[in-house]
């Protein structure tokens, strides 16, 4: 298992480099200047040594090679720089946007897991009947469904026609005069449309996996072999054929995290969601490379950590799987 986990990491470590200079090479070869971004109108009356002093103060006067060399220097010590446009640290800009993008996705998760793998499941056991067509059906026009063209559809129906619920935002423009019962309320209806918008092409995604590998599961001689034996039909199911279904399922809850992060872009600047998707997309716009820098970092080492922890999983769902085997 150490052995394993050394080369993980090791593996994980060459994957992020790589991600870093692909993205860094990408972001600076998007035309436009951050420095004229951020002096606006204003650019024509700000003195040329404070425009050179900006550049400076940011690496930008230097070889492409350089500046990248800074950046990681200072990643290494966990220092990610300043936004050209505020002054603050990405850091601190991070830290503030992240746990609103974690509970989004963190709700979303919970709720495509919970429901879509047990309808997975119970139509794998109903293969060929009408209820299993039907719900293929379903699975397959609720992925097809474009993420902004149902949210736009959202907003349109449950704000703008039956106004149930807040057209955007997180919270009420009287939020602070509101009680802590009535506070949770007006969260809770902020975060509804953003997750559903968010949670239904996952589900779709789990129950048509978890069906699809239960389906192949089901059809294996041991499932034969302990139906013969009298074994309850509940008992085949969960003791035998789901366990050997996880290591699939494994995989695709592995992939699902860095997969709602980097959708929750898209959503989070529809309803004007304060997370660090909205903070991406801004961060790009305006062509600030320190901030979209730490933020790749952030994302790379959440997708890298997914991954390793559904390695790890895979020796509890599956004894038979040996971590020296691994190249």
């Amino acid at each position: 298992m150490l052995s394993y986990l050394i080369r993980r990491l090791f593996y994980a470590v060459l994957t992020f480099f790589g991600i870093t200079v692909a993205v860094f090479a990408l972001i600076h070869s998007v035309p436009g200047d951050p420095v004229v971004f951020f002096t606006g109108a204003r650019g024509k009356h700000v003195p040329p040594a404070i425009i050179q002093h900006i550049r400076h103060a940011h690496h930008l006067d230097e070889p492409l090679v350089a500046q990248y060399g800074w950046w990681v220097r200072g990643v290494v010590t966990l220092d990610f720089g300043r936004s050209i446009f505020d002054g603050r640290t990405v850091v601190t800009h991070i830290a503030e946007k992240m746990p609103n993008t974690f509970l989004l996705n963190l709700i979303a998760f919970l709720l495509a897991a919970a429901i879509g793998v047990p309808v997975g499941l119970w139509s794998a056991t109903r293969s060929g009947r009408l209820a299993e067509r039907a719900s293929a059906v379903t699975f397959f026009l609720l992925y097809s469904l474009p993420s902004f063209w149902v949210a736009l559809l959202l907003m349109h129906l449950f704000s703008v026609k039956l106004n149930l619920l807040p057209l955007f935002g997180m919270t009420s423009d009287d939020y602070l005069q509101m009680s802590l019962g009535q506070q949770l309320l007006d969260r809770v209806r902020h975060l509804i449309l953003p997750v559903v918008t968010l949670t239904y092409a996952q589900l779709a995604i789990f129950a048509r996996f978890s069906k699809s590998a239960l389906t192949e599961v089901i059809r294996q001689d041991f499932i034969t072999t302990a139906r013969a034996k009298g074994a309850a039909p509940s008992a085949v199911l969960w003791r035998h054929a789901f366990r050997n279904a996880l290591i699939p399922l494994i995989t695709l809850l592995g992939l699902t995290i860095p997969y709602l992060i980097s959708g929750s872009v898209i959503v989070e600047q529809i309803f004007q969601w304060d997370g660090i998707g909205r903070l991406y997309f801004d961060s790009i716009l305006q062509r600030d490379y320190p901030t979209v820098l730490g933020l790749t970092v952030t994302t790379a080492v959440i997708t890298l950590f997914a991954s390793l922890f559904a390695d790890i999983l895979y020796a509890l769902a599956d004894p038979r799987i040996r971590f020296e085997a691994t190249p």
